[in-house]
């Protein structure tokens, strides 16, 4: 990708830093108020989700989730800091990028599997098997979305001058059937599973289940762009903000 493509490319995925969205110190201030947001999330998913789950090693996940949402929450706090996001402005990214993944993906997913094992209707296999095929859809929705976000940009939808030409929107619009289709088959096998596997006269409602599967679908389906951006915050200096707080020219990229 990198020897064919050039800034042009790539320039709509550019909006979100231009209108300030994603400027460094809008980053800054959603890592700073949103951590108590990704404890809370922790705290849900082992003092309530997993609090009479059959799911086996709940405690071993647990201690290594608390290190990693700990080391993450660090993170956050020292790229909230000036000085230091603006000399390491695409690592702020990747960490942006691991606390919302984190926080909205990984969580939830969790969540969804230790309701689903709630109480003595299921065996360890049968949870084993459900997650198995919960983190198979999650992949193959990430791949599908790779590969369709990978076609729009070879097809030129994120060019400047095709932005809002029709021909994108058409790009747009039949590349999300296949993800679409995916996801709720998935979603559909999942559900079957969990009818095949659950006793009749169950008390345990799935529309959480479902309900935080859905928020860490939806959540790999937005990976992918987010990588891309990490990737041009690398290899472009328009995608960059300077020690002013302003974004870099795309002139100085010299491909247009």
């Amino acid at each position: 990708m990198a020897g064919k493509l050039t800034y042009n490319d790539f320039h709509v995925l550019r909006e979100p830093l231009e209108n300030g969205r994603q400027s460094p110190s809008n980053l800054a201030a959603i890592l700073l108020l949103g951590m108590p947001f990704l404890w809370l999330f922790y705290y849900v998913t082992y003092s309530v989700a997993a609090e009479t789950t059959q799911f086996p090693q709940v405690e071993k996940m647990k201690s290594i989730l608390f290190g990693v949402t700990l080391i993450v929450s660090i993170l956050c706090l020292l790229f909230a800091i000036p000085l230091v996001y603006k000399k390491f402005e695409w690592v702020q990214y990747v960490v942006n990028t691991l606390f919302s993944q984190l926080t909205f993906c990984v969580y939830p997913f969790l969540i969804a599997v230790y309701l689903f094992g709630e109480g003595d209707q299921a065996s360890q296999d049968a949870l084993l098997n459900f997650t198995y095929i919960a983190l198979a859809v999650g992949i193959a929705i990430f791949l599908i979305t790779c590969i369709r976000f990978y076609l729009l940009i070879k097809k030129g939808a994120y060019r400047e001058n095709s932005y809002k030409g029709k021909m994108r929107n058409k790009f747009e619009i039949s590349s999300y059937l296949p993800i679409i289709i995916v996801a709720s088959t998935g979603l559909a096998l999942l559900i079957q599973y969990a009818i095949r596997t659950l006793p009749a006269g169950s008390n345990e409602d799935p529309t959480l289940t479902y309900f935080a599967l859905i928020i860490s679908y939806l959540m790999i389906f937005v990976l992918p762009e987010q990588l891309v951006l990490i990737y041009c915050k690398l290899r472009f200096k328009a995608f960059n903000f300077n020690p002013r707080g302003y974004l870099y020219d795309p002139e100085d990229e010299g491909h247009h």
